[in-house]
């Protein structure tokens, strides 16, 4: 038994349906119901009363017994958690994106680990849809992500990328680009976000397809064969390239809107406050993020 399951079971009773579990916390229903059906086995109890042609989930009684027995199991897990902070300076588990991990994050992490050295800190990559269910499962403790869809997530707005052209040296001439002068049959296209990927098309007819499409930005570099071809990059990721690889960048005239990340944390209450490690690694993060030169300003 572990956390996921638990807010799998919690859910169902709370919104009635495998179906709008699962989208409540961004997994599959098979998911959900794969974790009930291992919930159930390892109790040796049916929880749900499942019939035919009824969407709508019923406890048994085995299920309303249960139930805040579970609520129970997540709060003392949660004290838990907080009875092993209180022994340290405090711990901080971190989820987002790997494109945020690796070229976003790193300055701003190096420099809190610096300046609190006995703040434990744990990184994990995840999609952008399972950052918001692990933050809903307390998996993680903070997130960050490009969408803030989520009611009872705060999402706080801290960096605000340009977007630039990239290419290997050798073709195109220095300074600014149009996107008039380039052809979508020589584009690496990764599409960063929905706001980017409409003004790609805004340019260019999205039925034209690209040169080649990949679905990692590591995948960039790889395809980035000859100086014709061209891919768009957000400031940390063509920075970076330009330092690894020798890419060349260049601004965009009329460019794309800046990728703008947000910080995810639960919403807290004054009951229930952020744990130590949350508090000391969030304030720490929104000092330091004034000295970044994406940090957001609500402009884009």
């Amino acid at each position: 038994m572990n956390q996921e399951i638990v807010m799998s079971f919690i859910s169902i009773v709370q919104q009635q349906t495998v179906s709008a579990a699962a989208k409540s916390l961004f997994v599959s229903q098979s998911t959900i119901s794969h974790r009930i059906q291992g919930l159930e086995q390892e109790l040796g109890v049916t929880l749900f009363d499942r019939q035919r042609g009824f969407k709508k989930m019923e406890l048994t009684d085995e299920g309303k017994r249960f139930y805040p027995l579970a609520i129970q199991w997540l709060e003392l897990n949660s004290q838990m958690h907080q009875i092993h902070s209180s022994t340290s300076v405090g711990k901080v588990c971190l989820g987002s994106m790997d494109s945020i991990n690796q070229y976003l994050l790193p300055p701003i992490i190096s420099q809190i680990k610096s300046d609190i050295p006995n703040l434990q800190m744990e990184f994990v990559s995840y999609h952008s849809q399972e950052i918001y269910s692990r933050l809903t499962s307390q998996l993680i403790d903070v997130g960050f992500a490009f969408y803030p869809i989520r009611y009872d997530i705060q999402a706080t707005p801290v960096f605000s990328e340009p977007m630039y052209m990239m290419c290997l040296p050798g073709h195109y001439p220095e300074g600014p680009v149009h996107p008039s002068q380039l052809s979508k049959s020589n584009q690496v296209l990764f599409t960063w976000e929905e706001n980017i990927g409409r003004w790609n098309n805004e340019w260019w007819d999205e039925h034209e397809p690209p040169h080649v499409k990949v679905d990692s930005c590591g995948l960039l570099t790889t395809f980035l064969t000859d100086p014709h071809l061209w891919a768009i990059c957000p400031a940390s990721v063509a920075t970076s390239f330009r330092a690894m690889y020798g890419m060349e960048i260049h601004p965009f005239i009329d460019a794309p809107p800046n990728r703008i990340c947000y910080m995810l944390c639960r919403k807290y209450s004054n009951n229930k406050p952020m744990h130590k490690g949350v508090d000391i690694f969030v304030n720490a993060f929104n000092t330091l993020i004034k000295r970044n030169p994406w940090c957001y300003t609500g402009k884009s």
